[in-house]
């Protein structure tokens, strides 16, 4: 992807933390004799995970990587998005005049 990107376009990257749930948080609902159901919480989960994405113009690329690997994988990733941002070009900075104040 960054080496498809690295003349024209975008990679974005997204880190969420991730519980393993596959299904939304139930929610109440109204039953017909106009009392609310009662809805039992998921439980807890013991470990969160990091959920990965990365995007680039229609290609989508999703990973889960676990809270045990997820200092080793930052260190590499952080690593590998310097070594992908050498074509980046310096912005100049334009140094606006002061004006004195007139008494």
């Amino acid at each position: 992807m960054f080496h498809n990107a690295r003349t024209t376009g975008e990679v974005t990257t997204t880190i969420k933390r991730y519980d393993g749930r596959r299904k939304p948080h139930p929610k109440p609902r109204k039953l017909k004799n106009g009392k609310m159901s009662k809805v039992t919480p998921l439980p807890e989960p013991l470990e969160y995970s990091c959920l990965i994405r990365a995007r680039c113009k229609n290609k989508k690329i999703t990973t889960v990587i676990s809270a045990a690997d997820s200092l080793k994988f930052q260190q590499q990733f952080a690593q590998f998005l310097r070594s992908n941002m050498d074509g980046l070009k310096k912005e100049k900075k334009v140094k606006k005049k002061v004006k004195k104040a007139t008494q």
